[in-house]
């Protein structure tokens, strides 16, 4: 058969010259939309199948969009082509009237399908991506019995998580061909058949199970990577002779080019990458301002951050910074320690490995997960998880500094102080990702947020296992855990004087003079033992209008002992108590120890979002915070972040919960303040 060159593109060129190769096994074509890939094959298998009279399979993942899309090209291919006299179209079946072999159609609704696929020849796979990936491993191992079966794939490339690149293209070696094709022993001119790219993966040893001998496997696989600029009907031929310049569809990509790059590089030149949605949790993170080469820069020390969920894999990021000029801070590398090395041993010991291999030897610095902290029984010792990580790093040989915090800071605070660095409205810092940090950039990119600003972690299934797990979101958290920690001065600063939530905007809580001469008439400490596993004491002083905030403890739940020296250490006129009857004992103690104190006990209110609603204007408005304890004291600090980070649905509730009790106290014993 005669082929006129003029009724191809690029794709089609090579895809012939492939098919005809029994060395290779797979041939894949991805790039962007509008690239030719799905017609170029229709074409192809239409003239091969004429030449060869050996069967196809086409399928896609659902077999209902079978007839709306690749069965529609082939029938125009063969239109194209001018061969559609030579075939029969029937329904999920193309028959070819000289030879007798067929197209059949099908989905791939359940895996049972996949069998008896023996008989092809030829398997397409039409938008790869929508396959899983067990799906193509019992494929791949169910077409057998014919020498130079193949199995060709096209899709575009989005995630690059998904499981095509991590586990089909990420494991293999793979070099760049020339690109040139003989056709009749002539070879095409150069700009008919330019790509982007065609690449082979390396040769293979294996191992013959019946000579016993080891062999070299030649290359079976080829990838061909398009764009719309190889397609001659998107951007005519390139003497100008046949094709179709489609001038409303260039100049389309060119409008995503200038303002919408993201979205160009995907689907515009078929790129590995993240569609932003413009309700992403960082937001502000610009792939192109903030990726690059940012690589280790050795005599500076490392940070690494730490999440110690499972799945998909245990996250650890690795940080330096440097304070030469301002802030800069850096992510040079990543470890994802997927299943079996998603340890707290065996990723510990991956750490390791990397730092060994980097040759450094000077103190490591751990941040992360508070709740890593928590006792557990990985050992005989009960050691936490993140005491495990440590120790067996340490073994390792590495002199560790443990930055985690007793409690992580807020979500939604720590998103709104890293886009505002990424915004520039964060003065002296500066936040870069190294390009090599690829599955930390696309969970910067794709994490989306909550209705309350947090990070809202989707939950999916694994097919295979049926385990559910939080797609995304880990890595985010490492970076946010070491950020806030290498900029915990400015962090407190822009969390402290955020206008946000009921005690945000107009109205926002003010501070007090310290230098003035304040004269206090009442002394007031309210205490909560024990609300949302966190003990809170705050004090008040009268003056005048105002009650000024003097002090206020924020911690993780204390010992009885601890939490009666605190109520002593606060003078007061009144101490009031709101718990349950589990502190009563603890009161009656407190009232035997102190005779000049009233100790009043009131039972914990039960709706208190109901609460702190009725009480929030007359916080904004009656109290006033001390600037010298917000400087000098991380409770303080603590209550004060915790307070501004209260929302109806969030957990971040305990300074918010304790500061309308009191006002409310405030309110019905001082009714002229009320009025004030």
């Amino acid at each position: 058969m005669v082929i006129n060159y003029k009724k191809l593109n690029p794709n089609g060129f090579y895809l012939l010259k492939y098919l005809n190769d029994e060395t290779i096994r797979f041939i894949i074509l991805y790039g962007g939309s509008s690239s030719g890939k799905s017609y170029s094959v229709a074409q192809t298998i239409l003239i091969q199948t004429l030449q060869d009279g050996e069967n196809t399979l086409v399928m896609r993942k659902v077999g209902a969009s079978i007839l709306k899309t690749i069965y529609e090209d082939y029938k125009v291919a063969a239109i194209g082509l001018g061969i559609s006299h030579l075939f029969k179209f029937q329904q999920n079946t193309i028959k070819c009237l000289v030879n007798g072999a067929k197209i059949d159609f099908s989905g791939l609704d359940d895996p049972e399908k996949i069998k008896g696929i023996s008989n092809y020849k030829r398997v397409q796979l039409e938008e790869w991506s929508e396959f899983e990936h067990p799906d193509f491993k019992q494929l791949r191992k169910r077409l057998r019995g014919k020498k130079g079966q193949q199995i060709i794939c096209t899709f575009n490339p989005i995630s690059e998580s998904h499981w095509i690149k991590k586990e089909f293209i990420d494991k293999d070696k793979w070099h760049d061909v020339p690109m040139s094709v003989t056709i009749a022993g002539k070879e095409l001119p150069e700009e008919l058949t330019k790509v982007k790219s065609v690449k082979k993966n390396a040769p293979r040893q294996i191992l013959n199970p019946r000579t016993k001998q080891i062999e070299e496997q030649d290359s079976n696989t080829v990838i061909i990577q398009s764009t719309y600029l190889n397609n001659f009907w998107v951007v005519g031929s390139p003497d100008g002779t046949y094709g179709f310049y489609d001038e409303q569809c260039v100049a389309d990509f060119e409008y995503d080019r200038v303002h919408d790059p993201d979205y160009y590089n995907v689907y515009a030149l078929g790129e590995w990458g993240v569609i932003r949605t413009g309700s992403e949790f960082f937001g502000s993170f610009n792939r192109g301002k903030h990726s690059g080469e940012h690589k280790y820069v050795p005599g500076l020390p490392i940070h690494i951050s730490v999440d110690n969920n499972v799945l998909p894999y245990i996250s650890v990021s690795y940080w330096q910074v440097d304070f030469a000029t301002g802030t800069k801070v850096w992510q040079f590398h990543e470890t994802c320690a997927e299943s079996p090395n998603n340890t707290v041993k065996k990723s510990s010991k991956l750490v390791a490995k990397y730092l060994k291999s980097i040759q450094y030897s000077d103190k490591l610095y751990v941040h992360g997960d508070a709740s890593t902290k928590s006792a557990n029984s990985f050992d005989d010792e009960k050691r936490s998880w993140m005491d495990l990580f440590i120790d067996t790093l340490q073994k390792e040989g590495f002199e560790i500094e443990d930055k985690v915090g007793n409690k992580n800071p807020s979500v939604a605070m720590t998103g709104e102080f890293i886009n505002a660095i990424f915004d520039c409205t964060v003065p002296g810092i500066e936040i870069y990702i190294d390009e090599s940090c690829s599955v930390s950039i696309e969970d910067y990119m794709s994490v989306q947020k909550d209705a309350n600003g947090a990070i809202l972690k989707t939950k999916v299934k694994n097919k295979t296992t049926l385990q559910s797990y939080e797609e995304h979101g880990h890595l985010s958290d490492t970076f946010r855990y070491v950020v806030v920690d290498l900029c915990n001065e400015q962090y407190t600063e822009f969390s402290n004087r955020r206008k946000r939530n009921l005690y945000g905007g107009k109205g926002m809580l003010d501070f007090f003079n310290p230098e003035a001469q304040n004269v206090y008439s009442q002394r007031l400490v309210y205490v909560m033992p024990n609300v949302d596993g966190t003990f809170v004491l705050v004090q008040v002083s009268r003056c005048g209008g105002k009650w000024h905030l003097i002090d206020a403890l924020f911690r993780e739940t204390s010992s009885i002992e601890e939490i009666k020296t605190a109520c002593l250490e606060h003078n007061a006129n009144t101490c009031l108590f709101e718990c349950s009857s589990a502190y009563y004992q603890t009161v009656r103690e407190l009232r035997e120890l102190v005779k000049d104190t009233e100790i009043r006990v009131k039972k914990e209110f039960a709706d208190v979002d109901k609460r702190i609603a009725a009480t929030s204007d007359f916080i904004r408005n009656n109290f006033l915070l001390s600037p010298k304890m917000l400087e000098e004291s991380q409770d303080y600090s603590d209550f004060i972040t915790n307070l501004m980070d209260y929302n109806i649905n969030s957990e971040n509730k305990s300074a918010s919960i304790i500061l309308s009790g009191l006002a409310y106290h405030i309110i019905k014993s001082f009714p002229e303040s009320s009025a004030a």
